[in-house]
């Protein structure tokens, strides 16, 4: 009797196991929700208390798992977040996704070989995963194995050639080798494959600008027409007008850029040194190039622009001071050195 009263007993802890996918590591305790809940009350984050409530609930759900790993990864929690996916891969070993919610932690962590490996393993158990493919890609682009990097591209596009991510990714490649024609037409055909892809109508806006092209500025007005917030764009266009020298033109766009963004330090920078070589505003470059310095103290350039605006002023205490800091920052700064001695 004993013996039969074991056996129902063991076989209905592995039906209530097999039913909600259990073991000691895959099903969230009650312990490790209350962990979890002051953590999120130490983070100030209401979403992971939402998600630790809805994983109370439904305890073997890997995406919930997966849910809450990207929101630890916001928050930096990187141990956790590489628990969770973890956990949601034990539950369920069959969606690529899942072993890509990983890799994206340990690239947040900055972890490039775990990132390598945990990609190369999904792209071998998961071959039409052209997610997983896309992601080894850019991670091959980053560490300038060019090759590799578009090798894994092609096995993608060989899935599904309307993916407009490869065709970009193609583009910033062949940019980056110097090779601007095969960019340009990697870029347009991203563009082809989805009008909206904002990115590669800037990206062909700074190839063509580089070229003091005008056809520059329709790419840039492209992107803003469908997004004003893409403030480099509107840079991007100040900067044009200012190497056509168009430079009226340009105070306006990069003032434009400074009433969305006081803070966006190249505008300032620029505007100094329109204000100092062009309009000979040497009081107004002084203004702009502080504004820059304010942003930015380890940056020379606006201290030697500054520099030369006191001394066009014949304040040669100030122009003596801030070459000496253009200087310390970079001791290479061979125009600060002239600047100085001729003070003298």
């Amino acid at each position: 009797m004993q013996t039969n009263f074991n056996y129902k007993l063991q076989f209905l802890i592995a039906l209530t196991c097999l039913l909600f996918s259990c073991s000691n590591n895959d099903v969230i305790t009650k312990q490790e929700i209350e962990k979890a809940d002051s953590l999120s009350i130490k983070l100030n984050s209401p979403e992971l208390k939402a998600i630790n409530a809805q994983l109370l609930q439904d305890p073997s759900n890997p995406d919930l798992y997966i849910k809450r790993s990207q929101l630890y990864i916001q928050y930096k929690q990187f141990e956790e977040a590489a628990g969770d996916a973890k956990r949601a891969i034990r539950i369920d070993s069959t969606i690529a996704s899942y072993y890509i919610a990983l890799g994206d932690v340990y690239f947040a962590e900055n972890k490039t070989r775990e990132t390598k490996e945990i990609l190369e393993r999904t792209v071998i158990k998961f071959p039409e995963s052209t997610e997983a493919l896309m992601k080894l890609s850019e991670l091959y682009f980053i560490v300038k194995q060019y090759q590799k990097a578009i090798e894994n591209i092609n096995k993608a596009l060989k899935i599904n050639e309307n993916l407009s991510k490869a065709y970009y990714l193609k583009g910033s490649i062949y940019r980056e080798s110097g090779d601007t024609a095969r960019a340009v037409s990697s870029l347009e055909t991203a563009i082809e494959q989805d009008n909206l892809f904002l990115d590669a109508y800037y990206d062909l806006g700074i190839i063509y600008a580089a070229r003091k092209n005008t056809l520059a500025f329709e790419y840039f007005n492209n992107v803003l027409k469908n997004n004003s917030s893409y403030l480099n764009a509107v840079y991007a266009k100040g900067k044009l007008l200012q190497d056509l020298e168009k430079y009226d033109d340009a105070i306006l766009e990069y003032n434009l850029l400074l009433t969305k963004d006081k803070n966006y330090l190249e505008a300032h920078y620029n505007l100094g040194a329109i204000y100092l070589d062009i309009k000979k505003d040497y009081t107004k470059a002084i203004e702009k190039f502080s504004d820059a310095i304010k942003l930015n103290e380890a940056w020379a350039a606006p201290y030697f622009g500054r520099a030369y605006s006191y001394a066009k002023l014949g304040n040669k205490k100030n122009a003596a001071e801030d070459y000496r800091k253009c200087l310390v920052i970079d001791p290479n700064f061979a125009a600060a050195e002239q600047g100085l001695k001729e003070l003298n």
